[in-house]
């Protein structure tokens, strides 16, 4: 059976040196193979709920968009890896992103991608087809970020199957950290026990806390506890109550992926 490798998607060149970057630093702590892909999608990924089809125009000009930007990051992943004495493979797509994950599915053992919102229109679904479709962990990396990876993280603790399936994922991050900080927000100071538990064989130096919300939104506390920690890395578990109540009501996984100004490490 072929090794599972880190997949790097890049949906269009914003934010794309920050995820080769990262998704090298994973492949490393990994001990995986890095592959990259482009997915030019059709105008359909457009498609509004009011249109029935796009017009002639709306249509040619999206195809000449799309082929643009699968050129730019042509050049760009060649640039990279001629500057980093790489020899990183860029695998291109046509069609969605969504059949494109099924396609990784079982052979990507991990998934690199950008802040989905900063991408261009018809690519904003690369997240949700990469964590919800086919379940892949996932570092989200904010595009203009340059701190770094991996030294310092915050886990943003809560009891749930999402968490611990992120903290599993990314334990060789955890056990290998300078710092590890376990913060659970507006919960009873009990649940630092579980917390423990869990995360002392992995991280023996982690500091744990609990922090009153004191009116703020739990996304906002962890990326205000992430900041004062100086942190790289900010592991949370995505969508515990579901990918359509959250749709439907924006959550904190919401919120973080929207607001995050640091690389977030999540599992669903």
């Amino acid at each position: 059976m072929d090794t599972p490798f880190v997949l790097v998607l890049l949906a269009s060149t914003t934010g794309a040196t920050e995820c080769l970057s990262i998704g090298v630093r994973v492949g490393e702590t990994l001990g995986r193979p890095v592959q990259i892909a482009h997915v030019e999608v059709g105008p359909g990924a457009i498609i509004l709920p009011s249109q029935e089809q796009l017009s002639e125009y709306e249509a040619e000009h999206f195809a000449e968009r799309e082929k643009a930007e699968t050129e730019a990051v042509r050049a760009l992943v060649s640039a990279w890896n001629a500057k980093a004495g790489a020899s990183l493979p860029l695998e291109i797509f046509k069609g969605d992103e969504w059949r494109v994950m099924r396609h990784y599915r079982g052979h990507a053992a991990l998934v690199v991608l950008a802040s989905p919102h900063t991408q261009p229109m018809g690519h904003r679904d690369t997240l949700r087809a990469a964590l919800l479709r086919t379940r892949h962990p996932v570092v989200v990396v904010p595009p203009g970020w340059t701190q770094g990876f991996g030294r310092r993280l915050v886990v943003g603790w809560a009891d749930a199957p999402p968490l611990h399936r992120a903290i599993a994922a990314f334990t060789p991050f955890l056990a290998k950290a300078e710092a590890v900080d376990v913060v659970a927000v507006g919960q009873d100071p009990a649940v630092l026990e579980k917390a423990r538990a869990v995360l002392g064989p992995i991280a023996p130096a982690a500091h744990y806390r609990t922090v009153a919300p004191e009116g703020r939104r739990t996304a906002h506390v962890l990326l205000a506890e992430a900041r004062s920690a100086q942190a790289d890395g900010l592991v949370v578990g995505a969508f515990r109550r579901g990918e359509i109540l959250n749709w439907l009501v924006p959550g904190t996984s919401s919120r973080l992926i929207r607001e995050t100004t640091l690389p977030l490490l999540m599992s669903a």
